[in-house]
């Protein structure tokens, strides 16, 4: 039968003891505001800051975790039926390129969820001055390379969602940055949740 053992795990930064869920990758120190991703290798430093709340709701607030992954996107053809749509940039042309920040939820959620909640606060940016606070912020199920893949999967969905009839599209995102950004959502007595930025429910 094989081994194992539960280790206490403590902040690089202040020494502060650390509250890890299980299948947490990501950590954050509610005592000087650190994060850290879990990897084989240890702690790895990383970015962590909290959104403002905007809007009031009835219910308790609670924070739950995105990573907001900023890249570079080139599109180098992108083809299609059906009438001109602006491309994700709002060009007219076929190639164009820019910065795009993807709003990847970090947190378990049915995937029609995910790919809302995502896709909104993508497009929409919300957050321009994210703030250090010491708050509470657990349940970080996925990883960097899931953000990879998830900020591509989004970045494909809001491209062939648009109302032309897409042919082809060709691509190359280089990603330049990881950081994790607590959103304030309201727990709800409906049971649902209600996000205190753009008052998406889910």
């Amino acid at each position: 039968m094989a081994e194992f053992k539960l280790e206490a795990i403590h902040c690089k930064n202040c020494g502060s003891g650390l509250v890890v869920e299980l299948n947490d990758n990501v950590t954050y120190c509610s005592s000087c505001g650190s994060g850290f991703e879990i990897t084989e290798d240890g702690l790895i430093p990383v970015e962590v800051n909290f959104a403002a709340p905007a809007l009031r709701a009835e219910g308790d607030m609670i924070y739950k975790p995105f990573w907001l992954v900023r890249t570079h996107i080139d599109i180098l053809s992108r083809q299609a039926e059906g009438g001109f749509i602006s491309n994700i940039f709002g060009g007219s042309g076929t190639t164009t390129s820019g910065e795009i920040t993807f709003y990847i939820p970090a947190f378990y959620c049915k995937l029609d969820v995910m790919k809302n909640l995502a896709q909104t606060f993508t497009m929409k940016n919300p957050v321009a001055s994210p703030q250090k606070y010491n708050a509470k912020m657990t349940g970080f199920a996925y990883g960097k390379n899931d953000a990879k893949k998830l900020s591509e999967f989004i970045f494909i969905s809001i491209e062939a969602e648009k109302k032309d009839t897409i042919k082809t599209l060709e691509y190359n995102i280089d990603f330049k940055a990881f950081e994790v950004l607590g959103i304030p959502f309201y727990s709800l007595a409906s049971g649902k949740f209600k996000d205190a930025v753009l008052g998406l429910e889910f």
